[in-house]
């Protein structure tokens, strides 16, 4: 699924990102126009980090089932 050109997203998909944290989106988005592509905020679920939200393309992250 490309999330990258996707205007918004659902909150609470899981995901696993490319460094290994777990992560759940909240449904806030952002159009990055320089690069043109959309990025999606998420939330830190597990481990260091547990709470903190950051902008993050979720192309990159796998989809946790």
């Amino acid at each position: 699924m490309k999330y990258s050109t996707m205007e918004e997203v659902e909150a609470g998909i899981k995901l696993k990102t490319f460094g290994g944290m777990l992560v759940e989106t909240t449904g806030t988005s952002m159009h990055i126009e320089s690069t043109d592509v959309h990025v999606h905020e998420v939330v830190i679920t597990e481990g260091v980090g547990e709470g903190n939200k950051y902008l993050y393309n979720l192309d990159s992250g796998t989809l946790i089932e």
